[in-house]
């Protein structure tokens, strides 16, 4: 259960306009990069990409409020002209006094709307050994279990096992048991974080019933229990 296409579209769009705009405008000059914190003003218009799909908002007349593509329920449903909303980001003014915001947090004063950034970690943590319950199993495409979500200490979490453990723990997960996990945990890297994307946990080793399952390769979906793999 990888996550690196989720993080591509954030953070690559931070990275690449951060890129593009802390340079020069058409005019030669430098742009200035400034931080916003809880900006207000009114949505003037909404601004279109080349695929004529929403990619922000314009405020007033010279600001530009704009945000990754791949937000749930797309750009469009966060905002219409004539709404009052609060922002805050990384803006960069050109010579001219135009300005763009990269938004970090966005709230729609009117309809509640909100958008959050999502966070990204630098690399993954150590996780467990960690009891909880299984509230639910997940399931690959192809109907393979690939994890389980996983409540432990008033949160929930998706354990990824990979659909390769599919048919070793097909008779050991069940909804309700206790399980100790044991992995590395990966932050929310959906832009969609905002609207309840689950921590994971790429599981090494889960303890079920007593019986311990070495899961090689951790929750890679492209390894399952195979080598060290197998019962304890």
């Amino acid at each position: 259960m990888k996550r690196s296409t989720a993080i591509s579209t954030a953070a690559v769009f931070f990275l690449c306009m951060g890129n593009a705009l802390n340079g020069q405008d058409a005019d030669g000059a430098n742009n200035m990069r400034t931080t916003v914190t809880n900006a207000t003003g009114t949505i003037s218009q909404l601004n279109y990409g080349a695929d004529g799909s929403v990619q922000g908002f314009l405020v007033g007349t010279d600001i530009l409020l704009s945000f990754p593509t791949d937000i749930c329920g797309g750009i469009g449903s966060l905002g219409v002209a004539g709404n009052d909303v609060t922002y805050s980001g990384t803006a960069f003014t050109t010579a001219s006094g135009f300005q763009t915001v990269l938004v970090s947090s966005f709230t729609n004063d009117n309809t509640k709307a909100a958008y959050t950034a999502p966070t990204f970690k630098s690399k993954p943590a150590a996780y467990g050994p960690t009891s909880g319950v299984i509230a639910q199993l997940n399931y690959s495409p192809g109907g393979a279990i690939d994890g389980f979500v996983f409540s432990a200490g008033g949160s929930s979490i998706l354990v990824s096992t990979g659909p390769r453990a599919s048919s070793t723990l097909s008779s050991l997960l069940v909804k309700g048991d206790t399980v100790s996990v044991t992995g590395t945990t990966s932050s929310a890297l959906s832009a969609c974080a905002s609207t309840g994307t689950l921590e994971v946990v790429d599981a090494s080793s889960l303890t079920v019933g007593g019986q311990t399952i070495v899961i090689a390769g951790g929750g890679s979906p492209f390894e399952g229990l195979g080598g060290l793999g197998g019962y304890r």
